[in-house]
């Protein structure tokens, strides 16, 4: 005789049964019972008029709920997620808006979610590496507060020399793009990484590292850097030096040994490029129209889509569709100078004629619009109208530092000199 279907659901229902009660009890002896409702607390009310993250972390928190943001996430996922209502839910988003765009929050950001006296005292977003914001309740609602976090700096040297180029060469260092990047903008106005960079050169510089927990989270200031060149066939070298520099008055900038400034009034390339695939030139083949044409230009080779940039500070004189010249931007700089930027596979949003661009503000992207027959930027420089060769003209610098300061900058730049110069002595005993 077959059993009835009664029957046979009743075992299972006993189990099934059973499981919940098993689970509930152990959620509730875990304490996850006091994610139920979340009252106001009437000890965080009183505290609100002044926010202390560390006070309320270490004398009300009796337990800390972390998470982190993962792909796709929100701060509206992320709370509800937590147990937070739709109300509550927008009344902390508009707090928290009120000291930093929650748009911007990104995955591996972390949320701290702090529990005592029986609910949320407070609610810890970690905004990057370096900032958090502290929300606590009130009697008003959800009040926030912004701060930076505590960070461990330690001054750190680096040397090495080229092998293949200088990324490569930071990367098996140890070191991260960000560092690679920030050496090579300081000697940009003086120095082609691209094109004048060769295997064996040196470099040396001393920088700020930034720890959160032991933990390292990014670079700090790079307060010295040194690059000495190999000249081809010469058996010389060139040495290239920069120390940062804060003079009392508050301006901050780098300088080479002699106190005068390393940067220019003009970026040496507008572009960060492959290779120059043609110069300035009166008498040029030209490659498509097959014939001997002036190109009165520097042509950049690169991908598509690479950033470019304004060479100096100025105001956007032309944009728009220019035949063969595809996409351009004119933009009119001071003593005399005009630059123009060719073949942009688009403009940079919100460019429009009167706009000013600072220097190495970004303007357009490399493309091959107009006669092109690749991708590449078309960069020319005029001079009260006459087209100049942009790898030959002479930029005057910056201000030097001041006469007043000089001392001082001497100093200083003496205590960071001596770093690199042990730097170098060490990384030669090594070689040797």
């Amino acid at each position: 005789m077959k059993p009835s279907f009664s029957k046979a659901v009743k075992p299972i229902a006993s189990w099934l049964l059973a499981s919940f009660v098993a689970w509930g009890g152990a959620l509730w002896l875990f304490g996850f019972s006091r994610l139920g409702p979340l009252p106001d607390v009437a000890s965080v009310a009183a505290a609100s008029d002044n926010l202390e993250a560390p006070d309320l972390l270490e004398d009300r928190t009796r337990l800390t709920l972390p998470d982190r943001f993962g792909r796709g996430d929100t701060l509206s996922s992320v709370l509800t997620r937590n147990g937070f209502g739709a109300l509550e839910v927008h009344q902390m988003g508009r707090a928290l808006s009120a000291v930093l765009d929650v748009r911007r929050l990104r995955e591996g950001d972390e949320v701290e979610i702090h529990f005592g006296g029986g609910g949320v005292t407070s609610v810890v977003v970690h905004y990057g590496d370096f900032e958090r914001v502290l929300l606590v309740r009130s009697d008003v609602g959800w009040q926030s507060e912004r701060t930076a976090v505590d960070l461990e700096r330690r001054t750190v040297s680096v040397s090495g020399a080229l092998e293949d180029n200088l990324f490569l060469s930071m990367t098996e260092l140890g070191e991260e793009a960000a560092l690679t990047v920030a050496f090579a903008n300081v000697f940009s106005w003086d120095f082609d990484f691209h094109t004048q960079s060769r295997r064996g050169d040196g470099f040396s510089l001393v920088v700020e590292k930034l720890y959160r927990e032991g933990e390292f989270v990014g670079y700090g200031d790079l307060h010295a850097a040194r690059y000495v060149s190999n000249l081809e066939g010469s058996g010389g070298e060139r040495v290239f030096s920069a120390f940062l520099y804060g003079d009392p008055t508050g301006r901050r900038d780098y300088y080479d040994s002699d106190g005068k400034s390393l940067k220019k009034a003009f970026l040496r390339a507008p572009v960060d490029f492959d290779r120059i695939s043609s110069g300035f030139s009166y008498s040029r083949l030209h490659p498509i129209h097959r014939r001997r044409m002036p190109h009165l230009g520097v042509d950049y080779a690169a991908r598509k889509g690479t950033p470019v940039y304004s060479v100096a500070s100025g105001v956007v004189v032309d944009r728009g569709w220019r035949g063969g010249g595809g996409n351009t931007v004119t933009v009119q700089h001071a003593m005399g100078y005009t630059s123009k930027y060719l073949h942009l596979s688009r403009f940079a949003k919100g460019l429009t004629v009167g706009t000013r661009v600072a220097q190495k503000e970004v303007i357009g992207y490399v493309g091959d619009t107009g006669t092109a027959t690749a991708a590449h930027l078309d960069f020319r420089l005029l001079r009260h109208g006459k087209p100049v060769n942009p790898l030959t003209q002479i930029f005057p610098p910056g201000p030097p530092v001041p006469a007043e300061f000089r001392a001082d900058f001497d100093n200083k730049k003496a205590a960071l000199e001596a770093g690199l110069g042990l730097l170098e002595r060490k990384a030669s005993t090594t070689d040797d």
